[in-house]
């Protein structure tokens, strides 16, 4: 039985999770918050602080863990609310819905496209080319909805606008280059992955202590025993769940979509991706259409991604309530689930 389990678990897919998080760690070691909070400034000035996060969110959730994202402008979207003594309900739907919509672009964005991305051995430039028109739609859909909480968004003051360091943004750029060169090279995900980590070394060498503190161990401690325990528990319930999971592997609409939304709703976005992965392959085709099913389905409800539950869980922390945020959430992720279905 342990040699059938060492069989399953798939080592490259966990040191490709290390180092994601790696690399989540050091662009905030590198003041990656007062980088955020910057572009944030910039475009809350000319377009409204909605829309301000909702295009901050869509320019970074798809480079660094959408969680990263989350926990660094949280706090940015809480103070504004106070301080402009407005509901922050818009401004955390708006957060959620583009980290998880924007994140599904690239296997970088969160951890379930990481499984996806290495487990069926999808090319990155292919994953991207198989997602980006459903989040596309999605992305209109979800701007038109957020419409009417505009101007109730909007604040009459302006966030602080400070200098602030442009070494994240040269990092991320040259992650992104890696990954596209090793793609092209043919090589791993995971080596990828850690060349790009081994580079953020030159931008943190200073700040070792700094990179150690902010590398969220308990969260990726979560996700291993999520993906160790769901391989495990397949191991028993597979064959039982073999003709269920089959239809999502092989993309059959709307069946896949329908059953990730649903399972994910659930149990989460993260543990639905490797229930499917631990029953049954997929394909390179088929794997981004999954990410964009498994991360829109994340809108749905608080617990359908990790990501909500860090954002409602800071917002709750801060004494404001978040029952307004849920119900807004559930609507939006309704109707912005639907290129799920594409």
């Amino acid at each position: 039985m342990s040699s059938t389990i060492l069989q399953q678990l798939d080592l490259p897919v966990y040191l490709s999770l290390a180092f994601l998080f790696g690399i989540a760690s050091q662009f905030r070691a590198m003041n990656g918050e007062s980088f955020l909070r910057r572009i944030t400034a910039i475009f809350e000035g000319r377009i409204g602080m909605l829309y301000a996060v909702v295009v901050v969110t869509s320019l970074f959730s798809p480079l660094i863990l959408n969680d990263v994202v989350i926990l660094i402008l949280t706090p940015v979207v809480i103070s504004y609310a106070r301080q402009s003594q407005i509901d922050v309900a818009p401004l955390v739907v708006a957060e959620i819905t583009f980290t998880n919509i924007a994140s599904s672009l690239t296997p970088l964005g969160n951890p379930q496209n990481i499984l996806l991305w290495s487990s069926s051995g999808a090319t990155f430039l292919g994953f991207i080319s198989g997602t980006w028109i459903p989040l596309l739609i999605s992305a209109c859909i979800a701007v038109v909805a957020l419409l009417p909480l505009r101007k109730s968004a909007n604040g009459r003051r302006e966030l602080p606008f400070t200098a602030g360091p442009i070494a994240p943004g040269i990092y991320l750029v040259l992650v992104i280059a890696v990954i596209i060169v090793s793609d092209v090279s043919g090589v791993g995900a995971y080596i990828a992955l850690g060349v790009s980590f081994a580079l953020g070394s030159l931008f943190t060498f200073r700040s070792l202590p700094r990179v150690l503190h902010d590398f969220d161990y308990r969260s990726l401690l979560i996700l291993y025993a999520f993906v160790t325990s769901i391989t495990i528990a397949s191991i028993f319930i597979g064959p039982a769940l073999g003709r269920y999971v089959a239809p999502v592997a092989a993309g059959v609409q709307p069946y896949s979509a329908l059953f990730m939304g649903g399972v994910s709703s659930i149990i989460s976005n993260v543990p639905a991706t490797q229930l499917v992965l631990s029953v049954t392959s997929v394909s390179p085709q088929v794997a981004p259409k999954i990410a964009v099913e498994a991360g829109l389905a994340g809108n749905i409800d608080p617990v359908a991604s990790f990501a909500n539950i860090l954002a409602l869980l800071m917002v709750r922390r801060a004494g404001l309530p978040i029952r307004r945020a849920i119900l807004l959430q559930f609507f939006v992720g309704i109707v912005s689930f639907l290129p799920a279905l594409l």
